[in-house]
């Protein structure tokens, strides 16, 4: 009498695994759109601070030239605040986007059929659309898993 070993389900296995990869994407992706805007006003801030600290320094020594400002010095400058910042209602779209493909992946899963994984790519194309490509890099490998399950759902449990 040996007991038997439980069966293993590849239909599940493969819904575990697209459902970890999406959803650690979209976090990921989440964070960084959170993320970014205080990141960069941040940033922003401590470009003008210097700025005024600069200042009295490029009047004193010299750095200044004949307009008052160093070419050398404007360059640093401008070069800390590039612009990488949405506008916020795009980026709030672009997540509210991204959790309901996360949530209609996992009701896609639940009922089955190619509808829900459909309707989820589209919600991530259209996150993808909002926020942009560079900010939207980390949302590739998700809908590129929401396709896979559109192309080849997996098989329902079989209980």
């Amino acid at each position: 009498m040996t007991p038997e070993a439980p069966r293993h389900n590849p239909a599940a296995r493969q819904r575990q695994v697209g459902l970890v990869i999406v959803a650690t994407c979209t976090s990921a992706s989440l964070a960084i759109m959170v993320l970014l805007p205080l990141v960069s006003g941040l940033v922003n801030l401590l470009r003008d601070i210097l700025g005024v600290l600069i200042l009295p320094f490029s009047f004193m020594f010299g750095l200044g030239g004949a307009d008052g400002q160093s070419p050398a010095l404007l360059r640093l400058l401008s070069d800390m605040g590039v612009q990488t910042q949405a506008h916020p209602l795009r980026l709030g779209g672009a997540a509210i986007l991204e959790l309901l493909a996360v949530f209609l992946f996992v009701i896609a899963e639940r009922l089955g059929g190619r509808t829900g994984y459909m309707a989820t790519c589209a919600a991530s194309a259209g996150a993808i659309g909002l926020s942009g490509l560079p900010l939207a890099m980390p949302l590739l490998p998700a809908i590129v898993t929401e396709g896979v399950f559109l192309l080849c759902p997996p098989s329902p449990d079989p209980d």
